[in-house]
């Protein structure tokens, strides 16, 4: 058994949530957009600060915000919307565990599944996909658990449509994919669970349960902002998937991106793959084992099959097949543990990762500043490291106490390894992530807020003479820094710096007038109409370089 509770991984998932801001693109839309509802009341049509925001069902921003309205708009309660969730995922795996492999795996499964990258990273951000994975995933449970009787059976097809229904309500019909795409896989194989089958009013009724709240919301949204009709019926998801310009990739894109996703269990989940493989070509000789793994194959093939040959591409479109990724990695760790032998590429994987991240923290924290120093071509970098250091002058030793947790954890990884505890090995593995990520995450999080969050561009704005009615935003984000206290911060036409609309607005405006532009945009206006603004401030936000804008005055540029 491990030596680590999955529950422990609640300590790097609230390091994320507790130490750092919101960070662009997704973080401060969807923070946003929840303030908007309870800050204006209106909780059908969904705004982006007053634009018209149809892309998803409102479920996710509903409950962020009442969470941040219940707690002064506190960012890390409001990124609870996403942590419980993901740990109800991980409550699951460990009940699909129990159901088809043992206790062993119920034990390795879930610490698994929390501590893959992708669930790590994501469990402490305000995102659509953790409430999404919970219900599909609640869902699947429920759909394939075998049934006593008749009543059983009616009550779980109940709890799926349920539980299907949160999931459509987080992020509409894609949920179908994520929970059908199993079942569908299941059946064509003839892998359906055994035990008695659910009437059919209960399937009805479950199918009622998944679709009619989203559907209901839809139409009244609709009803009240007719312009939402065909993003919410047709182009935010049929459209979308079918031209794939949003988060477009070739077929092999998660091929490619997985062995990093998963880590650090890539090596036991990719065996745990191919023994799932050969369990479903062995499917016919009916060992329960071997029936039960083929399920669980089927499953995070079915899906990602499905989400490489669709156009759109993004990581967290195979979120709902991390559980069973999981599942395949903990059969597979448990098998090795059981037969005395653990190989050596699933010992330097992940202990060689932690050892090397670990080596270059502590290298990174004392040489970063007279490496950049000494060499012109990193100018920019130097410039924002010269912010870090002012803000945090104890980087380097931050960095390096960082570092040196995960090369400890990894030296007594291995040297359990090498003296064949393999038990010891593998819990040490799930140790030494655990505290090692929740320590970078707790001492170098804040050290990124510095370039990465938009508090200090809200407070430069918020500080600036005058009240404008509107803060046009070219070409960024406006949604962090209005959510911060900037004040009405809004999307502008990127168009409008070059045909006349930012002097319309200025001349509106008068001396309250305040713009932010990226700074490329803003270059590429004539000069001579760049002489009637006044550059206020250059100032990096994540990769965009910006420029904030007033009209010019007698004091001439800022620069």
């Amino acid at each position: 058994m491990p030596s680590i509770s999955w529950i422990l991984y609640l300590l790097p998932v609230a390091a994320i949530a507790l130490f750092r801001d919101l960070w662009a693109p997704d973080e401060p839309r969807y923070a946003m957009v929840a303030k908007w509802i309870y800050d204006h009341g209106e909780f059908l049509v969904l705004r982006r600060c007053g634009t018209l925001y149809p892309d998803k069902p409102p479920l996710v921003y509903w409950l962020a915000g009442l969470l941040g309205w219940l707690s002064a708009w506190s960012v890390p309660v409001m990124r609870l919307v996403s942590i419980v969730p993901m740990f109800g995922a991980a409550w699951f795996t460990t009940r699909f565990a129990l159901l088809w492999l043992g206790p062993r795996e119920a034990r390795w499964a879930p610490l698994l599944f929390v501590g893959f990258a992708l669930i790590l990273w994501n469990a402490g951000r305000i995102a659509l996909d953790p409430l999404l994975t919970f219900g599909c995933v609640g869902a699947l449970y429920f759909a394939a658990r075998p049934a006593a009787d008749t009543r059983a059976a009616a009550r779980d097809a109940l709890l799926a449509g349920a539980l299907l229904g949160i999931g459509m309500f987080a992020k509409g019909p894609v949920a179908l994919v994520n929970t059908g795409l199993p079942l569908l896989a299941w059946r064509l194989f003839k892998l359906n669970a055994p035990g008695a089958r659910a009437p059919r009013w209960s399937i009805a009724a479950a199918l009622a349960l998944a679709v009619a709240p989203v559907a209901l919301w839809a139409v009244a949204a609709s009803l009240q902002e007719p312009q939402l009709w065909r993003p919410l019926f047709f182009g935010q998801h049929l459209e979308r998937a079918a031209k794939g310009t949003a988060h477009a990739g070739p077929p092999w894109q998660h091929l490619l991106e997985l062995p990093l996703l998963l880590l650090p269990w890539s090596v036991p989940v990719a065996y745990g793959f191919v023994d799932g493989f050969r369990a479903w070509r062995a499917r016919a000789n009916g060992d329960a084992e071997q029936l039960a793994l083929a399920r669980i194959w089927l499953w995070a093939t079915a899906l990602l099959v499905f989400f490489s040959i669709t156009p759109a591409k993004r990581e967290l479109y195979l979120m709902c097949a991390y559980p069973a990724f999981a599942l395949l990695g903990g059969r597979r760790i448990v098998f090795a543990l059981q037969r005395g032998v653990v190989g050596a590429w699933a010992a330097a994987v992940p202990l060689g990762i932690f050892a090397l991240l670990g080596l270059t923290l502590i290298v990174a924290g004392f040489a970063a500043e007279p490496l950049l120093a000494s060499s012109p071509r990193f100018d920019d970098a130097e410039r924002e490291y010269a912010r870090i250091l002012a803000a945090y002058p104890d980087v380097a030793w931050r960095s390096a106490i960082s570092g040196a947790v995960l090369c400890v954890g990894a030296a007594l990884s291995w040297r359990a390894w090498f003296a064949r505890r393999l038990t010891s090995w593998a819990s040490g593995v799930a140790v030494t992530w655990c505290v090692g990520s929740a320590s970078v995450f707790a001492l170098l999080l804040p050290v990124n807020d510095v370039i990465k969050s938009d508090r200090e561009l809200a407070a430069l704005l918020a500080t600036q003479p005058g009240e404008p009615q509107e803060i046009p935003f070219y070409d960024t984000h406006p949604e962090g820094p209005r959510f911060y206290g900037a004040g009405p911060c809004v999307s502008a036409p990127v168009e409008e710096l070059l045909d006349g609309g930012l002097e319309k607005r200025a001349e509106q405006a008068g001396p309250d007038f305040l713009a932010v532009a990226r700074e490329a945009r803003w270059r590429a206006k004539p000069q001579a109409e760049r002489e009637r603004f006044r550059e206020i401030a250059l100032i990096r936000v994540g990769s965009r370089e910006l420029v904030v804008l007033g009209l010019a005055s007698a004091a001439g540029s800022a620069r």
